[in-house]
């Protein structure tokens, strides 16, 4: 089998149970916003997944979870479970701080939206980039 017939994208698996879409992904880059499991598994993983073991994942519910793009397995154990609306703007903007861009993600009126709203803000803003 050559390398160009085998498929780098990924077949998401879950350990236990199904986190919350959407949600928020550390890459090898930035923090992506991922709407849909179908969403996730086009996410080519050799371009955003290849310098660490595990990386942050973050739920609509603000359930922190792992990703492990080695065995291509979304997991709720970690050590960070609960994220804040603060917390989670913070790591967004901490990603493209990273990557020397200057944007920002600001959401006003946290304790007014839902967690779930706030994740969606990020990935709309995040895919305005």
């Amino acid at each position: 089998m050559n390398e160009k017939s085998i498929s780098k994208t990924i077949m998401v698996r879950y350990l236990f149970r199904k986190p919350k879409y959407p949600l928020l992904i550390e890459t090898d880059g930035r923090v992506a916003g991922v709407r849909n499991e179908r969403r996730f598994e086009k996410i080519d993983k050799k371009v955003l997944f290849s310098n660490k073991e595990s990386y942050i994942v973050i739920d609509s519910s603000g359930e922190g979870w792992k990703f492990f793009p080695e065995d291509e397995i979304i997991s709720p154990l970690t050590v960070l479970k609960r994220w804040s609306k603060r917390k989670i703007i913070d790591f967004f903007n901490a990603s493209l701080d990273k990557t020397g861009s200057s944007a920002r993600c600001e959401s006003r009126s946290l304790s007014n939206k839902r967690l779930e709203r706030v994740i969606l803000e990020i990935i709309e803003f995040e895919s305005s980039l």
